[in-house]
C-alpha cells in the first residue's frame, strides 16, 4: 500500500485547508497548577478570518473575548483539557460578525488543546444545523481505519481527525484508492468498508457525476479544487436509492517531496440541511410574496366594492378620525343629511356647529375616550337642512362605534345614522289623536256612533301610517340582502359584519314598530275572539318554552299554582299573549340585587277567572302606575321594549269584558291581577 506523507505535513495540510475554524491552544497555569487561561499558539485561515486575528495571536483567551463569553469558553476548555475524551459545547455566540453561532468541539493532545467549530451556513440567521455525525459521540481510541505511520504520531492524528465535524479521506494512486476514511466519511457515503478500494469500485455513482474526473485533474495538475454547495447523488445504505446531498468539499493534493505524484486529501462538509432549509425559506418567501400580492389585489377590489356599496346604502354613514373627529369617509346619504356641508378633513364641529350645544360632539368625545359604543333611539336634534338658515326638528336613530388600531387604542369613530323623523311624527300623531279622543270623550260626552266613527278614522290613519312605512323598510331590507350576496365571505374588513348587523338591527326595529301599529289598529276595531276550552297548564308550558333563555339568563325561580282553575274558556291566542307579556315583564324588570322570584296563581269564582302574576322586581311608584298602560310609553329604559305590550293586554282584556289592575311598591315588586269573565 502506498505510504502517506509524514504526520506533520498531513496535519499542516488538513489544518490549513479545513473548512471549519481550528485553534491550537496551550494552557496557562497558576502556581497551584490550576488552568487560569489559554494562549493561542496557532489559528488556521478560517479561524483567522472569523476571529480577525493573526495566525499566532499575542493575546490570550481572556484578553480577547468579552468577560461573559471568556468565562463560558474558559470553563468549557478547562473541562475539555481535564477530560480524556473530546468535549462538545452547544451553540454559543462568538464575536465573529457575520457568523455569530458556533458549535465547539475540543480534545486534549499531549500538553495542548485542539479546538474546532462549525458555523452556520452563509445567509442563515439562526442556529446552525450540523450533519448527524457532528452530534455523534467520538469513536473509541482504537480506530478501525488508522493512518499508517510512525507510532505515536499518525495514530494520534487519526484519532484527532475523527473528532472533526467533517468527512475526511485520503486517496492514493491514479485509480484513487482509499488509504484513510474517517467515521464521518463512512456515514456520509453509507459504506462500511473503504480502505484499499478505489472510488470507482466503492462509489460508482460518483463517476457518472464527474467527481472522479475532478480527482484526475487534481492529481494531474497538482492544483487543489474546491466545491461550494455542490449537489451530489449518494446511495442510501438502507433503500439503495440515490438521494441528493449538498456538499462543501476540498480536493487537496499532498506532496512529500517535489516532483512526487501527489496523493489527495478529501475534506467534505455535508451542508444538505442548511441548503434545503434555505431553499425552503426562499420558496416560502416567493409563495408568500405571491400570496401577499394576490391578497392585496383582492383587498383593494373588496375595499373599492365596499366603498361603492356604502355610498348608496340608504343610511348616513361616516368615519371620524382622531380626537378632533375629522371626516375620513362619508357616503351620499350623509352628505345629503349635512345639506352638502360635509368635507373630508374637516371636523364635526366645523360641519355641524348647531349640534355642539345639543351634546352630540360631547357624546363623540365620550366614545373616543372610553372606547365604548353609544346607541341613541328617536333622538331629537335641530339641523340646518335648508339654505334659509333656520334649524329644523329632526329625529334620528344612531350608533357611535369606536374604531381601534392593532394595539387596541381608539383611533376613530364610525357614525351610523337613520333619519326616523317620519316614524316619530307618525307615532306622535297617533298619541296626539288618542289624547284628543280621550279629551273629546270626557268633555263632550259624544254619542257612541260618533265615537265609533272617530275610532274608525283613527284606525284608518294607523293602518295608512303602518302601510306607508312598510315600503321603505322593505327596500332597505332588500338592499341589505343584496349587499350580503355581493360581499365575499369571509370578508377581511372587520367593520363590514358590524355595519351589516347595525343596519339589520335598525330595520328590525322599524319592522317591530310597524307590526305594533298594525296590532294596535287591529285591537281598535276587533271583536272578542271566540272562546274555547283551554287547559291553562298547557298554555303556561308553551309560554315558558319561549321564555326559557330569559329564565336561565336571570336565574329566576318560577312558582306556579294552577290547580284551582285548570280549565278556562277564552281565546287561546289572547290568553297566551296576556301570560307571555306579564311573565316576560316580571323577568325583564327584575331587581339587579335579588334573585328573581315570579309567582303565577290562577283561581276562579262563580263569575270570573283570576290570573295573578307577582314578582319581587323593581316596582313602580304612583306616578309610574298612572302611565303604565299608555301606548308607546316606557317606564324603564335600561331594558329593550316598545311600550306596546301592556297597552295591548289592557285592550284584549277590556274587549273581552274583563279588567287588569296593578299593585306595586318601588324596590319591593309588582302584582298584576287580570279578571276575565267566566262562561
Amino acid at each position: 500500500m502506498p505510504s502517506l506523507p509524514a504526520a506533520d505535513a498531513l496535519f499542516e495540510a488538513f489544518f490549513d485547508l479545513s473548512l471549519t475554524g481550528g485553534i491550537l491552544c496551550r494552557p496557562l497555569l497558576h502556581t497551584t497548577g490550576e488552568v487560569v487561561d489559554f494562549a493561542f499558539e496557532r489559528l488556521n485561515p478560517v479561524a483567522q478570518r472569523l476571529l480577525k486575528l493573526p495566525a499566532q495571536p499575542t493575546r490570550t483567551l481572556r484578553q480577547h473575548f468579552p468577560e461573559e463569553q471568556a468565562a463560558q469558553l474558559l470553563a468549557f476548555l478547562q473541562e475539555a483539557y481535564q477530560s480524556p475524551e473530546a468535549r462538545e459545547l452547544a451553540p454559543i455566540q462568538l464575536p465573529t460578525g457575520t457568523l455569530p453561532f458556533s458549535l465547539l468541539v475540543a480534545r486534549r493532545v499531549g500538553e495542548h488543546l485542539v479546538v474546532s467549530w462549525a458555523d452556520a451556513a452563509p445567509g442563515s440567521q439562526s442556529e446552525p444545523t450540523l450533519p448527524e455525525y457532528a452530534r455523534q459521540p467520538p469513536p473509541a481510541l482504537a480506530s478501525p481505519h488508522p493512518l499508517p505511520g510512525p507510532a505515536g504520531q499518525l495514530p494520534q492524528l487519526s484519532h484527532l481527525l475523527e473528532q472533526v465535524p467533517a468527512a475526511i479521506a485520503t486517496l492514493s494512486g491514479p485509480d484513487h484508492r482509499y488509504t484513510f476514511a474517517s467515521a464521518g466519511y463512512h456515514r456520509l457515503v453509507g459504506q462500511p468498508t473503504l480502505l484499499g478500494r478505489t472510488v470507482a469500485e466503492a462509489l460508482p455513482e460518483l463517476m457518472e457525476q464527474g467527481l472522479t474526473h475532478l480527482l484526475d485533474q487534481v492529481r494531474a495538475s497538482g492544483e487543489p479544487y474546491a466545491g461550494q454547495e455542490k449537489r451530489v447523488l449518494l446511495r442510501n445504505p438502507v433503500t439503495s436509492a440515490l438521494q441528493p446531498h449538498y456538499l462543501n468539499f476540498m480536493y487537496q493534493p499532498l506532496r512529500e517531496t517535489p516532483g512526487q505524484t501527489p496523493d489527495i486529501l478529501v475534506f467534505v462538509v455535508d451542508v444538505t440541511e442548511q441548503v434545503e432549509a434555505r431553499q425552503r425559506v426562499e420558496q416560502l418567501n416567493q409563495e408568500l410574496e405571491t400570496r401577499v400580492r394576490e391578497r392585496t389585489q383582492q383587498l383593494a377590489e373588496q375595499q373599492h366594492l365596499l366603498r361603492q356599496i356604502l355610498r348608496h346604502v340608504p343610511a348616513a354613514i361616516a368615519t371620524l378620525g382622531g380626537p378632533e373627529h375629522r371626516y375620513t369617509f362619508f357616503n351620499e346619504p350623509y352628505h345629503h343629511l349635512s345639506t352638502g356641508r360635509a368635507s373630508l378633513g374637516e371636523t364635526v364641529a366645523e360641519v355641524f356647529p348647531e349640534v355642539v350645544e345639543q351634546g352630540f360632539t360631547a357624546l363623540l368625545d365620550q366614545v373616543y375616550t372610553t372606547g365604548e359604543a353609544f346607541i341613541g333611539t328617536d333622538a331629537s336634534m335641530q339641523l340646518f337642512t335648508t339654505a334659509s338658515g333656520h334649524p329644523e326638528q329632526r329625529y334620528i336613530d344612531f350608533i357611535y362605534q369606536p374604531l381601534f388600531d392593532d394595539q387596541g387604542r381608539t383611533q376613530g369613530i364610525l357614525a351610523f345614522i337613520l333619519d326616523v323623523t317620519d316614524k316619530v311624527w307618525a307615532l306622535q300623531q297617533v298619541q296626539h289623536l288618542n289624547q284628543e279622543l280621550q279629551a273629546t270623550n270626557k268633555e263632550l260626552n259624544i254619542s257612541n256612533t260618533r265615537l265609533s266613527r272617530t275610532n274608525a278614522d283613527l284606525d284608518t290613519f294607523v293602518y295608512t301610517a303602518s302601510h306607508d312605512l312598510k315600503a321603505p323598510i322593505a327596500n332597505i331590507e332588500g338592499l341589505l340582502e343584496t349587499l350580503r350576496e355581493y360581499l365575499p365571505a369571509p370578508n377581511p374588513e372587520p367593520m363590514v359584519p358590524r355595519l351589516l348587523d347595525m343596519m339589520q338591527s335598525a330595520v328590525a326595529r322599524f319592522q317591530q314598530t310597524v307590526g305594533h301599529l298594525t296590532d294596535v289598529s287591529r285591537l281598535q276595531h276587533s271583536q272578542t275572539q271566540p272562546a274555547e276550552a283551554v287547559f291553562l297548564a298547557t298554555v303556561v308550558e308553551d309560554v315558558l318554552l319561549d321564555l326559557a333563555p330569559l329564565v336561565k339568563a336571570t336565574n329566576a325561580q318560577l312558582v306556579l299554582s294552577l290547580s284551582e282553575c285548570p280549565l278556562v274558556y277564552f281565546s287561546a291566542k289572547d290568553l297566551r299573549s296576556i301570560l307571555y307579556n306579564l311573565l316576560s315583564n316580571a323577568l325583564k324588570y327584575h331587581h339587579p340585587q335579588k334573585q328573581p322570584v315570579v309567582q303565577l296563581r290562577a283561581y276562579c269564582s262563580d263569575t270570573q277567572i283570576f290570573l295573578e302574576v307577582e314578582d319581587n322586581g323593581l316596582g313602580l311608584n304612583e306616578q309610574q302606575q298612572a302611565k303604565l298602560f299608555t301606548l308607546f310609553h316606557r317606564l324603564h329604559n335600561h331594558v329593550e321594549g316598545s311600550g306596546v305590550g301592556l297597552f295591548m293586554i289592557k285592550r284584549i282584556v277590556e274587549n273581552a269584558g274583563g279588567s287588569i289592575t296593578v299593585h306595586s311598591q318601588p324596590e319591593l315588586g309588582s302584582t298584576f291581577l287580570v279578571a276575565l269573565p267566566r262562561i
